[in-house]
């Protein structure tokens, strides 16, 4: 364990008043640019069938995983490395390396070549997870925190919204590989942005009291022989397990249910349903943020959890209208959405900063693992049930974060920790 026990750092200096903004937008940006390029790519999977002559099943199954372990490795390894070089580093080398792989994908010749690019995007893609939430939330005082977590989360489904403009836009035009290219443009404005930020004031200061008094840095690897950190890894775990196997077990399967139900048109009717979704998710990040600073992360997360799985019973298990299904996709957007901000403020606030971005990059990292099988165990049910009865029995995944939040502790208007040391041993 550290020898430092010093008292955890104040956000009330002008470093972090004139660092907050830059270093939010350009995380929040960063999240808008992962949702993008995920989000075309799922778009663009019956261009990219016809082109190479392949099923559309192996390319949103079988590169879709592939996709999803790059994610997963990014998450652990850009959030290690994040406490090792520092937030801003790690958060260039993500951007760099995920938009330079996205806009090579137009020059893909075939699968093998789509497959590395896509790992190569899943793993810089994780990096903005990992890295950017722990910037963002050093950078917040404690009573707006959640809000500004909240606020850059909220960047996410809008960069949803965006990719599905740009691919009615440019798609039809020039196909599927010119919105690939166009990539390079959000990716370049980010990357411009991105060289002006500056370190996370916080974590200077702890790297500098480490050279100060002359001792090594702790490491995640040595951090976890503190039994109060392991809890925290496993709470935040038990978080990110419901956050991330909740939405890929419903989300992927939105848009041929309501083309097979309803008979809507793939293009049009079905992304349109599914943005409802993510504009629903705007309002959702926004308010989890403020909730999160007003009453507090857990119980409201609890409450909103035991919501969302009512609503999916009734969303996927109700014989709806299509006027009715939409309400509730909205009210399902918002509600994931809701828990998804609460619960990245919630498991950056539970490390001290440190090793904040490892703790973080782990939790989540461990947990991206059992959602790979997300989508896997939805087709695997629904060839037994159904899709929509599949997706209902996947709302048993939010009993995890009920767990997770039970057996934690309550962090709104607590500063946060920054040394090992200075932790209270209690779970």
């Amino acid at each position: 364990m550290s020898a430092y026990t010093q008292e955890p750092t104040i956000i009330n200096a002008p470093e972090f008043r004139k660092a907050k903004w830059t270093i939010t937008m350009a995380a929040s940006f960063g999240w808008f640019f992962d949702a993008y390029v995920i989000t075309i790519y799922a778009l663009t999977i019956p261009l990219i069938a016809k082109t190479f002559d392949v099923s559309t099943t192996l390319l949103a199954g079988g590169l879709g995983s592939i996709f999803l372990i790059g994610y997963t490795l990014g998450t652990i390894i850009f959030g290690t490395c994040g406490d090792i070089f520092g937030r801003k580093t790690m958060l260039g080398v993500s951007i760099i390396g995920y938009g330079i792989a996205t806009a090579l994908t137009a020059l893909a010749t075939g699968i093998v070549s789509l497959a590395v690019l896509r790992f190569i995007t899943g793993l810089g893609g994780g990096g903005e997870l990992a890295v950017g939430a722990p910037f963002v939330s050093e950078v917040w005082d404690r009573n707006h925190r959640s809000s500004g977590v909240g606020f850059m989360y909220s960047f996410y489904p809008l960069g949803f919204v965006f990719a599905v403009i740009m691919f009615h836009l440019i798609a039809p035009v020039w196909g599927w590989r010119a919105v690939y290219v166009f990539s390079l443009v959000p990716a370049v404005v980010i990357l411009v942005l991105r060289l002006r930020l500056e370190e996370s004031p916080r974590f200077q200061k702890v790297v500098s009291q480490i050279k100060e008094g002359h001792s090594k840095k702790t490491r995640l690897i040595q951090a976890v022989k503190n039994p109060v950190l392991r809890y925290r890894i496993l709470v935040g775990f038990l978080i990110f397990v419901s956050l991330t196997y909740g939405y890929y077990a419903m989300v992927f399967y939105i848009p041929a249910f309501v083309v097979q139900k309803y008979h809507l048109t793939a293009a049009t009717g079905a992304a349109a349903v599914t943005s409802l979704l993510q504009i629903a998710g705007v309002i959702g990040g926004l308010t989890g943020g403020i909730i999160g600073d007003r009453i507090g992360r857990r119980i409201p997360a609890i409450v909103a959890a035991v919501l969302l799985m009512g609503s999916i019973l009734l969303w996927w298990g109700a014989n709806l209208s299509l006027t009715g299904f939409c309400i509730m996709t909205v009210i399902g957007g918002f509600l994931i959405a809701y828990e998804w901000a609460v619960g990245i403020v919630y498991v950056t606030e539970i490390f001290p900063t440190e090793i904040r971005a490892s703790g973080f990059g782990w939790s989540a990292g461990l947990a991206r693992i059992v959602s790979i099988a997300a989508p896997v165990m939805t087709q695997v049910l629904a060839g037994a049930l159904g899709v929509a009865h599949a997706i209902q029995v996947s709302a048993v995944i939010w009993l995890s974060l009920i767990v997770g939040y039970l057996i934690s502790h309550e962090t709104r208007g607590t500063e946060l920790a920054d040394k090992i040391g200075s932790l209270v041993h209690k779970q």
